[in-house]
């Protein structure tokens, strides 16, 4: 007799945010967590987080912290933390595991490759407004128009805006580190890709103004100027 098949295993990659804690004090993380959230919602939501010390500290308030924004703390760097980590029931994962795991899923992916569903192009032609979120899920998003202050556009693919960018944008929404944000004039209060970010204060320079875009390289952000 055949045993019935109840598993199903696929390769895929996974995108996982490395967040250091510099400070313990819980008042501090969870002020910082709640801006980061109102200023990147769709980035947040759902983000599988590894944390990472360099001293011992009990984690509990800081994995409470992160899940009332929505993130997913789903382990701990080999270190300070793994003492902690056991209490919680999170795993102490070696410091590069994200990186093997990366390269392993990649493989898997090789060997037996997946289909994946990709949606349309969602193209906005109207300025998008103080106030307004403009997202495209599992896709790529134009906007032909100006992003205005306080306002906010994001995909999980590229980001184009083929006006000002004033207010926030963000690529890669769900952990899509090749993604990328293109604008003809660069004025933004916040950008990031798969959700490394950089506000305003962080790109004064001789950008502003000037058509640019933001890769992820390396773990970091860059913004160069585009000629268009």
């Amino acid at each position: 007799m055949t045993s019935k098949k109840a598993l199903e295993f696929k390769g895929r990659m996974l995108s996982l945010t490395r967040a250091r804690i510099l400070d313990p004090d819980v008042s501090a993380i969870s002020a910082q967590l709640r801006d980061f959230a109102r200023q990147m919602p769709q980035a947040v939501k759902g983000m599988p987080v590894i944390l990472e010390a360099d001293s011992a500290f009990e984690v509990g308030a800081v994995i409470a912290a992160m899940r009332e924004v929505g993130m997913q703390p789903v382990g701990v760097a080999d270190g300070p933390l793994a003492a902690s980590a056991a209490n919680w029931g999170l795993p102490v994962l070696p410091p590069d595991t994200g990186a093997r795991a990366a390269r392993a899923n990649a493989a898997a992916n090789e060997a037996a490759p997946v289909p994946t569903v990709r949606r349309p192009t969602r193209i906005v032609t109207e300025p998008v407004r103080s106030g307004q979120q403009v997202y495209a899920a599992e896709t790529d998003l134009v906007v032909l128009n100006t992003v205005s202050a306080g306002a906010e556009v994001a995909a999980d693919g590229c980001v184009h805006v083929y006006g000002a960018l004033r207010g926030r944008a963000m690529a890669g929404a769900r952990g899509e580190t090749s993604a990328r944000i293109f604008c003809r004039r660069f004025e933004a209060e916040l950008v990031a890709v798969a959700g490394v970010y950089a506000v305003a204060e962080q790109m004064q320079g001789e950008l502003r103004g000037k058509p640019a875009q933001v890769a992820l390289v390396d773990g970091k952000l860059k913004i160069e100027r585009l000629d268009w």
